[in-house]
């Protein structure tokens, strides 16, 4: 967005040498000093590892418009001294979406946010335009990464979709606060990062936090077929619920139809949509997306028209078709109990060879004995007929049930050692673990092997 000197002065302490009239674009403001180019503008932030002032020097060398710190300068450069550059950022990110004029979407849960947040974006970019939309890019999702992503505003947008995140108690409620969003999401409570908040409750009342700011009128959206949707709901806003049973009309009902096809029914209205995602808990990510569509002016019989090509993001639940039939699913984004379980689900439902290489489950606490003990006893129970394991959690929970059959390996070359001679016509490959486990490398060594 164009902003001059003059709509910020007030998040200044000091300045030197910025006149009132100066005229910057907020999508140049950059935090890191190894992609910044000249006349962008250096926001120099304080980090656990880094700090973004010890890089004012390298960056001066590129002559940037002006830097902006926390710290006295000197010298002729032009700067903008601010109390801190976080709390900088985040009220300038308030005061773009003060100048626009638009409907906020939030969306948060334990799995499905980025999904949820790319149906909708996908449809309203290809209803209207690209221009007309705002929206978190990738996963930034925390309190750096929202407000870089509001700052790419051009000021022509019409709606917003953000995804929250939180591993730790008290942040949503901050981040709710930066959007002030006019339709909230909570895709579902699950065990994500569940080591830092000590029970699925917890994770509840902390992702409810969402709704804080909602008005009467204001959406929540939620799935009625939560278990916690009781919790949930005890919060602002009016609800607008989705639920796979079809007795209630005021709720969004979906079914998968088979051959890709899932059927959405609402206000005795009922439309089936070509569904271009894998896995049975996508089809409650594309629900919640529909749900808000609706809510935003969406016409339901519009909703048909505009997923046809939607791809699901590198990484999250992302279907890759070789030669003899061999399907390759790359969930190797991140990894929790709750969407580890429903991907083993949807591998254990093929008819085909069965091949699972998982990776430990991260930000588990006291409960990663328990979680990664579970996992490999469910397992146990399947037909999937190869099981490759990395990471020491794993490691320790196939030892303590005797489990020979699924293996532990230490490196990615012995997994694919393993693997890649199990692979025959008509074979499916998941691959899936947190995302400190780094398995996007095994993802790419079988997309080259296989090709």
């Amino acid at each position: 967005m164009k902003l001059h000197i003059r709509d910020i002065k007030h998040l200044f302490i000091k300045s030197n040498d910025l006149p009132d009239d100066l005229l910057f674009d907020s999508s140049d403001i950059n935090t890191d000093s190894r992609t910044f180019k000249g006349n962008e503008i250096f926001l120099a932030l304080e980090g656990d590892k880094y700090d973004g002032n010890n890089f004012i020097v390298d960056v001066l060398k590129q002559k940037p418009l002006f830097f902006i710190t926390n710290k006295e300068q000197e010298g002729a450069a032009r700067y903008a001294v601010v109390e801190s550059g976080k709390k900088f950022l985040i009220e300038l990110s308030k005061l773009i979406l003060k100048k626009l004029s638009l409907t906020k979407v939030a969306i948060t849960g334990s799995n499905g946010k980025t999904t949820t947040k790319d149906l909708i974006v996908h449809f309203l970019k290809n209803k209207f335009n690209d221009d007309t939309v705002l929206f978190t890019k990738g996963n930034y999702n925390n309190e750096i990464g929202l407000p870089l992503s509001i700052l790419q505003s051009q000021g022509t947008e019409k709606f917003a979709v953000f995804e929250i995140g939180t591993n730790h108690p008290g942040e949503i409620i901050h981040l709710a606060d930066i959007i002030r969003p006019n339709i909230s999401i909570i895709t579902n409570i699950g065990d994500a990062h569940i080591g830092n908040f000590g029970s699925k409750e917890k994770i509840a009342e902390e992702k409810k936090q969402i709704f804080h700011f909602l008005k009467t009128n204001e959406l929540k959206i939620i799935n009625k077929d939560d278990e916690y949707f009781q919790i949930l709901n005890q919060s602002p806003g009016k609800t607008f619920c989705i639920s796979s049973n079809n007795d209630d009309l005021h709720a969004l009902s979906f079914k998968y139809c088979g051959l890709n096809m899932i059927e959405l029914a609402y206000q005795s209205q009922s439309i089936r949509i070509k569904f271009q995602l894998t896995g049975q808990h996508n089809l409650q990510n594309f629900a919640m997306a529909c749900a808000a569509l609706i809510n935003m002016g969406i016409d339901f019989q519009d909703l048909e028209k505009y997923f046809g090509n939607f791809e699901s993001t590198n990484g999250r639940f992302k279907k890759y078709i070789f030669k003899e039939n061999v399907e390759l699913i790359d969930d190797s984004y991140n990894s929790n109990p709750s969407s580890l379980i429903s991907a083993i689900d949807h591998i254990n439902q093929s008819e085909k060879n069965k091949i699972l290489i998982i990776g430990d489950m991260g930000e588990l606490g006291e409960l990663t004995d328990q979680y990664h003990r579970q996992i490999i006893e469910k397992i146990s129970k399947t037909k999937i007929n190869v099981v490759l394991t990395m990471g020491e959690a794993f490691k320790a929970a196939i030892n303590k049930i005797d489990r020979n059959t699924i293996l532990n390996l230490s490196t990615y070359e012995d997994l694919l050692d393993k693997a890649l001679p199990a692979i025959k016509k008509d074979t499916i490959i998941l691959v899936k673990a947190s995302r400190f486990m780094g398995f996007e490398n095994i993802v790419s060594q079988l997309k080259r092997r296989l090709q």
